[in-house]
């Protein structure tokens, strides 16, 4: 097989579709974190920070590669495209790209730990590893038991907020502007974890047959609808007061920011509720997995919407402490 067929291969059983959007997560903790853009490419700092974040790209990979690993069988039912990627590369060899993913992520997050003294990076390291792969195989396989399912929220959205943001920025853990940012962590965690509701609804019949008891199997299709809307109205207020609170410790003007963020998680909040409203007064499962994988095509960009004023909002932080306008209304 030739580099270049590898390499695809690589990519689709990574999902690599999805990585855009994660990234930007990563970018909002280097954002608020970071004290000014300097020193972020200062020549002192920038190989950790590329480092640390080749580290995230890894377990990206890693907890996508397992999913396909564990659950090719599930796949060829209806995710033909990962099911025949798995087949062509071979699923030992696969196994042996997420050891070695592994392996380099913990030395490479060892190093880190010892350059920053931050031994809370090789801790979530270490967190998101089991996380990311206890969701696909035994004996944890978390997406098949009902609300643990939830769990692969943590590694997806909020260790790496958590960990970017730590990278960056030397607070401790309890100071009053990191308890903000996490709880901004908190809310974003909340409203993309409810658009993988959605997709993982999609494979609502295979998990069926395979008896993985996921939230969609549990609740049904409706209600797992109705629930992704609800949880994402909540994970967007909560987003909202976290940054308003940290806009008025830093420059009260960055409030004009807000509106910006409301209308984008709006718009990741409407697209779900749309389908909602189109699929309740339908009986058949059939019928409603069939718009559900209509929308498919542009899942990926609900979460980009959601986290596109929050993107432009951290990157305004930022410039705000480089040129030193500091402004604030609130002293914590």
């Amino acid at each position: 097989m030739s580099i270049k067929n590898m390499f695809k291969l690589y990519i689709t059983v990574s999902r690599w579709e999805f990585l855009p959007a994660v990234l930007i997560g990563i970018l909002i903790g280097i954002f608020i974190g970071a004290d000014s853009i300097q020193s972020l490419i200062s020549y002192e700092f920038t190989p950790i920070l590329i480092e640390g974040i080749l580290i995230f790209i890894l377990l990206f990979n890693v907890g996508f590669m397992v999913n396909c690993w564990a659950d090719w069988k599930v796949d060829e039912l209806y995710k033909t495209k990962l099911y025949h990627s798995v087949i062509k590369m071979g699923r030992n060899k696969l196994g042996i790209l997420v050891i070695l993913h592994i392996i380099i992520s913990i030395i490479l997050a060892y190093h880190i730990t010892v350059q920053l003294a931050r031994i809370e990076v090789s801790l979530l390291v270490w967190i998101g590893i089991f996380l990311g792969v206890g969701y696909s195989i035994e004996p944890f396989r978390f997406k098949r038991r009902g609300l643990l399912h939830s769990l692969i929220a943590l590694p997806i959205f909020f260790i790496p907020g958590i960990y970017s943001y730590l990278l960056v920025n030397s607070l401790s853990i309890t100071a009053p502007y990191t308890i903000i940012f996490i709880s901004a962590a908190i809310g974003i965690t909340l409203g993309h974890y409810s658009l993988i509701l959605v997709s993982q609804a999609e494979d609502t019949p295979a998990d069926k047959k395979m008896n993985l008891i996921t939230p969609a199997v549990k609740w049904g299709l409706k209600k797992t609808l109705k629930i992704s809307y609800e949880t994402n109205f909540i994970g967007s207020v909560v987003i909202i007061i976290s940054l308003m609170i940290m806009f008025l410790t830093i420059n009260y003007w960055l409030l004009l920011l807000i509106p910006i963020i409301i209308i984008g998680r709006y718009y990741s909040m409407i697209e779900v509720y749309k389908l909602y409203k189109n699929t309740i007064n339908l009986s058949s499962e059939d019928d409603i997995l069939s718009k559900i994988r209509e929308k498919m095509d542009v899942y990926p960009i609900w979460h980009a919407y959601g986290l596109s004023g929050v993107t432009i909002s951290s990157l305004c932080i930022l410039i705000v402490k480089t040129m030193n306008w500091n402004l604030p209304l609130l002293f914590l």
